[in-house]
């Protein structure tokens, strides 16, 4: 092997080896497009000189910034003029992707060969970023099964808890939904918590919502208001994660015990990351391969659909109503919600 290493590399093998160097390079700029400001800037075109702001933005590494994206095809220059081009801009619908998955788990992929020995703690990962762009993802697929799942339930709601709220989307949209609705979101990421204060706050619903830093557990049993309603969005794998099958179990005992009538939405990935024919669809590849791969380093487990159903009926919980994302944003059938109620 070593011997082989030494020999020259021909050109046409060293782009092909290359191509996944220059993806990992073009996420991290996309994200930071996003993140500094620039890719609203350069929406509606801009000078250089408009760009750094008055010595806001360092000029020579903003050039160069632009000269990769230039390169990369998501910026055009004319007469001095810099603008997004399509490319950039369907890249920029996917920003809450790039956002959970770059700026939220770009230091766990990069630290992926540190932790696999056992024994490893799980890998770094940033909260705030995750919160946030998973709940800028759940617009588009999780929030709109929600709703759905609601719909079909028939019923009103007058107190919802959100446990794990992230940046708090689902408890301004179902507000949005029930007028009479109060909600409040159970975080214990204190980044997660401001970034969900901030959503909240510049919402029309945030005289109903208030946003918690407390484990579950406590505060369920601390509250008198118990709630009617309450959503458990891509945190129970991480709950099974870190306290096992008797953590999970012992929070949905909980959460029942202390609301008999409760209505408890779960939404969460079926775990089908060994079946390479489910594997093989498009969105399989460019996203879900990734999102199986980063929960083991960072102490989340995810469960096929079938286990997780299994555990619910252990707890002595109904399946009322289950259903996957629209097939027009997510055909995968990966993500699955269930509208659990006490047997």
């Amino acid at each position: 092997m070593e011997d082989t290493l030494l020999l020259p590399i021909r050109e046409s093998t060293l782009v092909t080896a290359l191509e996944p160097f220059r993806g990992f390079v073009l996420s991290a700029a996309i994200f930071a497009m996003h993140k500094s400001g620039l890719a609203s800037e350069l929406a509606d075109g801009a000078t250089l000189g408009e760009l750094a702001g008055d010595g806001r933005r360092d000029v020579e590494r903003l050039t160069a910034m632009l000269d990769y994206l230039r390169a990369a095809g998501l910026v055009t220059c004319d007469e001095g003029t810099f603008e997004l081009t399509e490319l950039a801009r369907t890249y920029g619908a996917a920003g809450s992707w790039y956002e959970m998955m770059i700026g939220g788990y770009g230091m766990t992929f990069l630290a992926l060969a540190d932790h696999l020995d056992a024994g490893m703690p799980g890998a770094p990962r940033a909260g705030r970023y995750v919160g946030s762009g998973s709940c800028g993802i759940s617009m588009h697929d999780s929030v709109p099964l929600v709703r759905r799942l609601l719909a079909w339930s028939g019923r009103q709601y007058r107190r919802l808890i959100d446990l794990g709220c992230g940046s708090g989307v689902y408890l301004t949209e179902l507000c949005a939904d029930y007028p009479g609705l109060l909600a409040t979101g159970i975080e214990p990421d204190a980044d997660a918590v401001a970034a969900a204060r901030q959503w909240v706050s510049g919402q029309p619903t945030a005289d109903r919502v208030t946003v918690e830093q407390a484990g579950a557990l406590e505060w369920i049993a601390e509250t008198p208001d118990k709630p009617d309603l309450a959503v458990l969005a891509f945190v129970i794998h991480e709950i099974l994660g870190q306290h096992g099958e008797y953590g999970v179990k012992r929070l949905l005992l909980s959460l029942f015990d202390a609301a008999p009538g409760l209505d408890l939405v779960v939404v969460d990935v079926d775990l089908r990351s060994a079946d390479l024919a489910a594997m093989a669809h498009p969105l399989a590849r460019t996203y879900y391969n990734a999102y199986f791969l980063l929960h083991p380093f960072t102490d989340q487990r995810l469960m096929p659909r079938e286990w997780w159903e299994r555990l619910f009926a252990d707890c002595g919980l109904t399946v009322a109503y289950s259903g996957t994302t629209d097939p027009a944003t997510d055909s995968t059938g990966f993500e699955v919600g269930w509208l659990l109620r006490r047997c």
